[in-house]
């Protein structure tokens, strides 16, 4: 049955019989032989539900040494029972059901679900249909900018993968001065107007599709250019559709009851274009020569500025590094204080280059954080670093590991959904992923930064907030984080020895004490440094004295002690 174009388990319940206690196992026995398409048996028992289903009903009667029939011979079916059903009404969407099936322990997962259908009658759902819906669901939202309804960057990805790289063109959109939109109106107002440039947009983008990349940025694609209307060169016809794209978006938008004409850049690149390689990094690299010049629309050229094209080959390389497998993740151990057993681990980011060999995360990130890159980056991040946990989660290993999320991600409201379908994905408990935040980070969009946090926080999944004490976070923002951890600086952790710095890093651990925070010292690298940070209040420990980081093969053979199960 489906209400409101939402399935429900009305449609895919299966009515069984019901029983009570008392009932005979012979008789459920005898009961599901005569009819070969009962599923199971609902046993009731006051308020309380079991399932019985004909492989529970199986496994019963065999017994691990084939003599369940006999021990079992006259006995009730209470003798069978095991732990109560998820009862849920027959109006439950496919969504919600599968929510809550998956919610249940670990081994229950799999038990079909008992359906009220009436007063007195009862269904069983499997559960198959509803993690292959709730996973088609994941997939969709996956392609689907939340705020907007329109695609977001994975579904540009796979646009650009399906078409014919020589006919596809992309026009970059980027709107001059929302910011001062949201500082102005406030978040709330500043989310109305990106929902009408983007209403606006979606007319105006046809034959293409457009796409919200997140933030203020938006991109149409065009799988054929040959089919773009007007008359002349390609490229004439590109300039033609980007201007007219512009005057679609413009307004003015009533927000707030103010009347807002929005002013944007826009960059085109097509496949077609000589000498072009990358056709994202050229659309990025011309919008942002469009909003340098202020000429509202440009076409990727050759002639872009020398360190504006040095800058696109970098980015390409990047981007391409991104999808060809070439970041690999090491891991540095965060050790008890008081014990030096492993507690956790960061996932720290390599690029495995083909020519240079295996790069620093300082000597590509600040880069990607200056693109679109950092998004793909952070996704690649976070699908292998959430994929290894549950490697060692599902081996008996409790190994928390935490991911550094940069400020353009935090602005990304997509990224609280992204980890939600890891976690499902990879069946991993939300306790097992530490998200790593920066002071400067939070600061670039603190209200917004914080409730993405809380978003996340909500899960289940840690919060922890790194470099504390070189950026400019106010106490009063910090009382309203989610935070869970405070990593202390390195800076601080390297002048240990004076007294002056002990002095703040033991009012720094007096106030995460208070706050309920752990405390992270980071650039541990002797025992003597180790020492005085335990005895000033340091919970946790991390540096070069513990471990190196290393690829996940090594920890178990370098570390084994430390990485043995509880």
């Amino acid at each position: 049955m489906i209400a409101d174009g939402v399935p429900t388990l009305a449609g895919l319940a299966v009515p069984v019989a019901a029983c009570r206690p008392g009932t005979p196992i012979s008789a459920v026995e005898s009961l599901l032989r005569a009819d070969p398409a009962a599923a199971g048996v609902v046993v009731v028992d006051g308020d309380t539900v079991h399932l019985i289903d004909r492989p529970t009903l199986d496994a019963a009667l065999t017994g691990r040494l084939g003599f369940g029939r006999a021990l079992l011979h006259g006995r009730p079916l209470s003798a069978v029972l095991g732990a109560p059903a998820l009862v849920l009404p027959a109006t439950t969407t496919w969504d919600d059901a599968a929510r809550a099936a998956l919610a249940r322990p670990v081994g229950s997962k799999a038990i079909p679900l008992v359906v009220r259908l009436g007063a007195q009658d009862w269904g069983m759902a499997p559960i198959g249909p509803l993690v292959d819906y709730l996973s088609g669901l994941h997939a969709r939202l996956a392609v689907t900018d939340d705020l907007t309804g329109l695609g977001n960057r994975r579904l540009l990805t796979e646009l650009l993968a399906q078409g014919r790289p020589e006919t596809q063109a992309l026009l970059f959109v980027d709107l001059n001065r929302f910011k001062d939109i949201n500082d102005t109106l406030g978040h709330a107002s500043g989310d109305i107007l990106l929902q009408k440039v983007a209403g606006a947009l979606r007319a105006a983008a046809a034959p293409g599709t457009g796409l919200r990349l997140g933030g203020d940025e938006f991109v149409v694609h065009i799988a054929d250019v040959t089919g773009l209307p007007g008359t002349g060169t390609v490229e004439h016809r590109l300039r033609d559709a980007g201007h007219r794209l512009l005057h679609a978006i413009a307004g003015p938008f009533p927000v707030g009851g103010v009347p807002i004409t929005v002013e944007a850049a826009l960059g085109i690149a097509h496949g077609g274009m000589p000498g072009l390689t990358d056709l994202s990094a050229a659309a990025d690299a011309a919008m942002y020569a469009a909003k340098r010049d202020r000429t509202r629309v440009e076409l990727w050229s050759r002639a872009l500025t020398s360190t504006h094209t040095a800058d696109l080959a970098a980015r390409s390389e990047l981007r391409t590094a991104v999808g060809a497998g070439q970041l690999t993740l090491h891991y540095q151990p965060l050790v008890c204080a008081r014990t030096h057993r492993i507690v956790s681990v960061e996932a720290l980011v390599r690029w495995a280059h083909p020519t240079r060999g295996l790069l620093a995360p300082g000597l590509f990130l600040p880069q990607a954080e200056q693109s679109e890159i950092i998004h793909a980056l952070t996704e690649r991040v976070l699908h292998d670093a959430v994929e290894q946990a549950a490697r060692w989660h599902h081996a008996g290993r409790d190994l928390p590991v935490a991911v550094n999320l940069a400020a353009p991600v935090l602005t990304d409201d997509r990224i609280a959904l992204l980890i939600e379908g890891l976690l499902a994905q990879h069946r991993l408990p939300a306790g097992a992923l530490i998200v790593e935040i920066t002071e400067s980070a939070v600061m670039t969009r603190p209200e917004q930064s914080a409730e993405l946090l809380r978003a996340i926080r909500a899960m289940g999944v840690r919060i922890a907030m790194d470099d504390f004490g070189t950026g400019y976070t106010s106490l009063a923002l910090l009382s309203r984080l989610p935070l869970d951890e405070l990593k202390l600086d390195r800076a601080f952790v390297m002048r240990i020895h004076h007294q002056q710095e002990r002095v703040i890093v033991e009012a720094v651990s007096r106030m995460a004490n208070g706050l309920g925070l752990t405390l992270v010292a980071e650039g541990v690298e002797d025992e003597p440094t180790a020492r005085i940070l335990t005895d000033l209040g340091a919970d946790l420990l991390q540096g070069y004295h513990f471990a190196r980081p290393a690829p996940a093969a090594d920890l178990p053979a370098s570390l084994s002690p430390l990485l043995s199960p509880a």
